[in-house]
Order: structure tokens, then C-alpha cells, then sequence
């Protein structure tokens, strides 16, 4: 197949679309350049209506798997972040594409698009990459996508307080809170801390391990936190490190080139994440079991993901670890410090109504608890352990196979088959089809709903009439 076609190359979404490829070669980090107007500049696209380009890039973006529901503030973002002119280049993206078939669906010269396309990835807008000389593009979405490149880097030429009470106030509606978290497969996922854990013979698996995740890193970068980073430009931020937002492999590959991260050995990684676990902070990483592509070290105050599932009560937003937090109520005194140091929410202080040594103790709240074993640490009475979780989540394998998941859940898969024709689609959409078809028939037709496709449900009775008896 010639290398300019996209369609041997595999997609996810946003951050860890790629992070499955090991053929990405290395790349020197880019300085991020000033913030460019294209006023002055000859247009590349002539004749744009302003308000369809924001509306039809807003449409865009939901039909993402996680996605961006239309409002005024999710408007006030798209206008400020993007030019009518980009807003037009990004809505007519797929996940994936070349620079020349991008520039042949456009009309645009390939030469110029790519000064565009490099001004869009300077500021986390998009991505690109290079393989085999053929320059890529890949999409964003706004979670987990250019929220946070926006803010993983200091930009004194940017108007990021103004950027930050934009975002602030998309993400205090709950309807774009329960876009990105709807449904039970989640982007992100809990690690436990392994020091809390029994020293007996517990076991715990290499992918549950963040130390493991950053020590067999291929590559490895850090960037600043997104969400103390954007709580800080408003006046909301807290005390804990901010250089803590670490990219594994191809993703930290796609940030370097982007300026957006710098790169560091595992040993400074491993560094990063030991001062954050003294700070109090918890382990929340990419959803997958395989090829890791991102470890944040997140707070109850200003992280994103934390404070959404606490306004909205969407406590399946974050999976948890295979663990869940117990208390000893023989030893519980009802200090307080771990309620304060949970950033889920998830333990409360209540009476004691007799029964223990002083008039309150701390609760857990099972359905809440992450299992990130932050509580444990923070305990001085050693009240706290960690339990193995009777029920323990579904983690997918990779990026493909969350993204098929999460594309099924959310009823979105007609909207990942729609906007990929023709590019890098690969294995993702062939693995939601397989899932499918492994479906009862029942569950298969709830699943295929949303779709109303005749033809895939043509094809998935095609199979199912092949399949022995």
C-alpha cells in the first residue's frame, strides 16, 4: 500500500490515538512558537460563513466518543481557541489522515495547509506526526485533547486566564460533564497505590502497578498539570506540584513535537511520581491494560475528572482499581484527615453513637471509593487498609479496543464509521463489529439502533449465517 494512505495505520482518539504504534520514529522537541493570527496572512479558505464553521465544528466534536454537547460555553471555547479558518480545517478532520489527502479533501496546497497544520499543533489544537516522510494529522477532542494541551505548558503569549474562565464555565454544565462520562467504559482508570497494600500474598498485576508503567516506559515526558495549571489562572489553585503530568511512548512522542512536553528518563519519572504521592496526590491513568499512554497525578480540588464526578454524581467517571478502602473502626479516632484527603469524596465522618473510641469515625462509601489508596496513606492510626474488590472492573486491552467500547456504549459507532471513511479506521471499527456480532441478537439490535444502518446490519447477519451451529 503506498505510504501516503492512511489505511494500515490503527486509531483511537485524542491523546492516546497512536499509542499503539511503535513505527513513530523520534523527534527533536519543537520550542512552541508565539501565538499566530492568520490576520495578515492570505487566507486559505476563502469564503466562510463564521457562525456555521463554529457550529459545524461543535457537531464535529460531539459525534467524538467522548463528546461536546452545543452551548453557549462550549461556543465561547470553539471561538476563542480556534479561527474560522481552522475551525473549518478541524471540523473536516478525521481521527487520522495524511497532509496531502487532508489538503485533496479541502482544495487547499498541501504547502500552506502544513503552515497551518503546524500553527494548529503548536497550541494543542491538533496533532501531527511523520512516518515514512508522510506527514499525519490527527484529531483532538476536547477531553482528553486540547483542554489539556492548551494548559500543559506556560504560553505568556496567550490570553490563558481568559482560556481558563472559558473552560471553568463548560465545565460546570453537567450535560457536557455527562457526555464525556457516560456509559461504563471511561477514559481514565485508578491505580492503587502499592505501598497500602497487605503484605501478604496479594497479587497485583504489572498494569495496575504506576511504578511498572513508568519504569518499562519506552519514552517518557512531563508536562504541567492542565487542571491546577487552569485552577491557578483563575485564583482556585492549591499548593500541589504541578510538573507532574507524565506521556508515555507515541503519545509522549506527539507532545515533545507538539512543545507541549519535554522528556525526561524513567528515573525523573519515577521521581515526579514519588513527590506526588507525598503530596497527597492520586494515580489516575489511560484505560487500558497495555501500552499506557498517560499517568496524571491528580487532586480533589482541581482535577477535572475528580470534581466532575463529585458536582454530578457520576462516580463510574473514573474506574476504580481492583481495591477498595476499609476502615477499622476498633482503631478509627474520626480525625478527619482521610475524608480530607479523599479526593473522590468517597469517606464521610459520622457518630459513632457509642460504639467507638470517640464520638465520630470515618465511613466509607463503597460505590465511591476509587480504591487509589490515598486515604491509607494519610492515616496516622493505621485504621485504613485496602481489600481486594469482589467485583473487579472490565479494563480494556488497548486504545482500540476502549474507543470500540466506549463507541458502542454511547451509541456512537455510525458516528466513527461516518466521519472516518476513507482514512486510518483500521482495526477499531473491525473490533466493534466483532464485539457485536459476539452479542446476543436482542443486544446486538439495541446496539445496532442507533445506526440504522442497513447495511451493517446486512453484514452482521451475513456473518452470524457463517458462523457454525
Amino acid at each position: 500500500m503506498p505510504a501516503s494512505r492512511s489505511q494500515d495505520i490503527d486509531t483511537g482518539e485524542g491523546l492516546s490515538a497512536l499509542a499503539h504504534h511503535k513505527s513513530i520514529g523520534h523527534h527533536p522537541r519543537i520550542d512552541p512558537a508565539p501565538e499566530r493570527s492568520l490576520i495578515g496572512h492570505t487566507k486559505l479558505i476563502a469564503d466562510l460563513d463564521v457562525d456555521t464553521e463554529y457550529r459545524l465544528l461543535q457537531e464535529r466534536l460531539d459525534r467524538n466518543v467522548t463528546g461536546a454537547p452545543e452551548s453557549e460555553a462550549m461556543m465561547r471555547v470553539l471561538r476563542l481557541l480556534f479561527t474560522p479558518e481552522e475551525a473549518h480545517i478541524a471540523r473536516r478532520l478525521p481521527l487520522l489522515v495524511t497532509l496531502p489527502e487532508l489538503a485533496r479533501k479541502l482544495g487547499v496546497d498541501t504547502g500552506r495547509l502544513g503552515e497551518r497544520i503546524t500553527s494548529m499543533a503548536e497550541r494543542g489544537l491538533v496533532l501531527d506526526f511523520e512516518r515514512n516522510g508522510t506527514r499525519y494529522v490527527v484529531a483532538t477532542p476536547v477531553a482528553i485533547g486540547f483542554f489539556e494541551f492548551t494548559f500543559m505548558r506556560s504560553r505568556p503569549d496567550a490570553p490563558m486566564e481568559e482560556y481558563a474562565e472559558a473552560f471553568e464555565a463548560l465545565f460546570e454544565e453537567e450535560d457536557f460533564a455527562r457526555s464525556i462520562f457516560n456509559g461504563t467504559t471511561q477514559i481514565g482508570r485508578s491505580l492503587v497505590r502499592e505501598e497500602v497494600l497487605p503484605d501478604d500474598d496479594t497479587e497485583i498485576l504489572d498494569w495496575e502497578r504506576a511504578t511498572e508503567t513508568v519504569r518499562t516506559a519506552e519514552t517518557v515526558a512531563v508536562s504541567l498539570c492542565p487542571c491546577r495549571t487552569e485552577a491557578a489562572l483563575r485564583g482556585q489553585g492549591c499548593d500541589a506540584p504541578t510538573r507532574t503530568c507524565l506521556t508515555f511512548g507515541t503519545s509522549a512522542h506527539l507532545l515533545m513535537r507538539a512543545g507541549i512536553a519535554e522528556p525526561i528518563t524513567n528515573d525523573e519519572a519515577m521521581e515526579i511520581l514519588e513527590e506526588a504521592k507525598a503530596a497527597g496526590l492520586a494515580q489516575t491513568g489511560d484505560n487500558v491494560r497495555n501500552e499506557v499512554s498517560y499517568l496524571c497525578n491528580c487532586c480533589g480540588c482541581c482535577c477535572g475528572m475528580m470534581t466532575a464526578i463529585k458536582r454530578f454524581n457520576i462516580y463510574d467517571g473514573i474506574v476504580p482499581s481492583n481495591w477498595i478502602a476499609t476502615i477499622d473502626h476498633g482503631i478509627c479516632r474520626g480525625c478527619t484527615k482521610c475524608a480530607k484527603a479523599c479526593p473522590a469524596g468517597a469517606i464521610t465522618i459520622e457518630p459513632t453513637e457509642g460504639r467507638g473510641l470517640r464520638k465520630n469515625w470515618a465511613v466509607v462509601d463503597p460505590a465511591r471509593c476509587l480504591g487509589c489508596g490515598v486515604c491509607a496513606d494519610a492515616c496516622r492510626w493505621d485504621a485504613h487498609d485496602m481489600e481486594a474488590r469482589e467485583d473487579r472492573p472490565f479494563i480494556p486491552a488497548d486504545t482500540m479496543e476502549r474507543v470500540a467500547l466506549m463507541a458502542i456504549e454511547r451509541g456512537k459507532l455510525g458516528d466513527l464509521l461516518y466521519d472516518n471513511v476513507g482514512s486510518g479506521l483500521g482495526r477499531t471499527v473491525a473490533y466493534a463489529l466483532s464485539v457485536i456480532e459476539r452479542m446476543p441478537p436482542w443486544k446486538a439490535a439495541m446496539a445496532i439502533k442507533p445506526l440504522r444502518s442497513v447495511f451493517l446490519d446486512t453484514l452482521l447477519g451475513q456473518v452470524r449465517a457463517r458462523r457454525p451451529v
